[in-house]
């Protein structure tokens, strides 16, 4: 027997005088099993009372009104045909606000947004725009960039500027306090003046490196420089720090285990510990200014170093 003729049979021995109790046990059924079927008979009498019910909720708290969902589309594509106007669930907001609408919330403009396919998820993997890149085939790079800014409890702000140099990884660290071009250009006049200088300086597009952006086609000062000695000036792609990946790898170890290991008091004491670090670098890397080969790379070897 299966379980709707059950059903139908336990309400057929009820209202043909039989126990509850014998009903329960001639059917190997309990007792709640028998009173919910029997509720179920007395509120649907005349419907198919002994077949399950479907599950799915009567009611949709969180379910978006049809008009709700075309007013956001809506305004997304108003705000699409206006120039330079963001798009974003905020910026819907505020145009529902503009207009003196209920305001729906961000979460459900996203929902809106995502299920008409109107979201676009960033890749974070890395695709090759298949573009030959400089500084692959050059004698002699210099790779530049700042860590920072880091803070010194009661003196401030700090910088450090690093210089590398691909081939061999001799690595010049040089504490500063500010980012201007008036702290870069004398280190990397000190690093030049110990190490000599390369075919090409490579880095990043700091403002102080590039210039400047009020005059944006006019050279900065650190171009001048270089380029009156006769080094070139490589600026790796906007927002791809992994073209400068020899000085990004040795600063993320450097901030790891010398920034974060230590305590300074003010930018005298900071210089002081980096000229101990450097000693150490050269006894334990073998580096020579005045030789340019050199075995290890100070970039694998300063978490060993420090840690």
């Amino acid at each position: 027997m299966d379980e709707e003729k059950t059903r139908q049979k336990a309400i057929e021995l009820f209202q043909s005088g039989g126990k509850i109790s014998e009903i329960c046990c001639q059917l190997n059924k309990s007792r709640k099993w028998f009173y919910k079927w029997k509720e179920r008979f007395i509120s649907k009498p005349l419907e198919e009372w002994y077949k399950d019910e479907s599950k799915v909720p009567k009611h949709f708290p969180n379910k978006r009104s049809y008009q709700i969902e075309q007013k956001i589309l809506a305004v997304r594509k108003k705000l699409q045909a206006e120039k330079y106007a963001q798009i974003g669930a905020i910026s819907i907001q505020y145009e529902f606000f503009s207009q003196g609408k209920a305001i729906p919330a961000v979460w459900t403009i996203n929902r809106v947004l995502k299920a008409h396919g109107l979201v676009k998820k960033k890749s974070l993997v890395y695709k090759s725009k298949n573009l030959p890149y400089p500084g692959n085939k050059y004698i002699s790079v210099h790779q530049m960039d700042f860590v920072g800014p880091r803070y010194i409890k009661g003196f401030g702000r700090i910088y450090s500027l690093n210089i590398i140099d691909t081939e061999t990884h001799f690595v010049h660290i040089n504490a500063i306090s500010g980012k201007s071009v008036k702290y870069v250009i004398p280190s990397v006049v000190r690093f030049w003046k110990q190490y000599g200088f390369p075919d090409y300086l490579q880095m990043d597009n700091e403002l102080s490196f590039r210039g400047s952006n009020k005059y944006p086609r006019s050279f900065g000062k650190l171009i001048r420089f270089a380029l009156s000695l006769d080094v070139g000036v490589i600026f790796i792609p906007v927002s791809e720090p992994w073209r400068n990946g020899i000085i990004e790898q040795f600063n993320d170890k450097f901030d790891k285990y010398f920034y974060r290991k230590n305590v300074f008091t003010d930018l005298e004491d900071m210089k002081k510990k980096l000229w101990n670090l450097r000693i150490t670098i050269i006894r334990n890397i073998g580096i020579q200014p005045t030789k340019a080969k050199h075995q290890l790379s100070s970039v694998n070897s300063l978490g060993r170093i420090l840690s």
